[in-house]
């Protein structure tokens, strides 16, 4: 025979599944969101280093300041494909939204203002291991 306590653990293990159901649901969304802040922040940061590097002005005397602004550019980028690589960010759409601009920083700015010492240095490997990813 069922008994009111009977019905009340049913009605309790009901409650409980529903909130650890609406608890990885919860969890689900802030990990994406989390992968979001981050690459939102690095973009952001790279935006503003570009901006930085245009102001520098053309000429030889310049290079050196030039230099120092792609080294940072590179950092940065560098540490978004460890993010990538380690599988911090792992969010398939946001992963393809930034394929092109790996591509693009790699292929027009990487290969143009570095060294060949300095590309195949261990310095920036997360970032050549994640553009060759990309172009397999």
């Amino acid at each position: 025979m069922v008994t009111p306590s009977d019905y009340i653990q049913i009605i309790s293990a009901g409650i409980y599944a529903g909130a650890l159901f609406f608890t990885i649901i919860t969890f689900r969304r802030t990990k994406r969101l989390d992968q979001i802040a981050l690459s939102e922040n690095i973009f952001k940061e790279l935006r503003n280093l570009d901006l930085e590097l245009a102001k520098v002005p053309p000429g030889s005397q310049y290079d050196n300041t030039r230099k120092q602004w792609y080294s940072r550019i590179f950092n940065t980028l560098n540490w978004l494909s460890f993010l990538i690589n380690d599988k911090i960010i792992i969010d398939k759409k946001i992963i393809d939204h930034i394929k092109p601009d790996i591509t693009r920083y790699y292929e027009e700015t990487f290969l143009k203002n570095t060294q060949l010492d300095e590309r195949d240095s261990r310095f920036y490997q997360e970032f050549t291991k994640l553009y060759r990813m990309i172009k397999k």
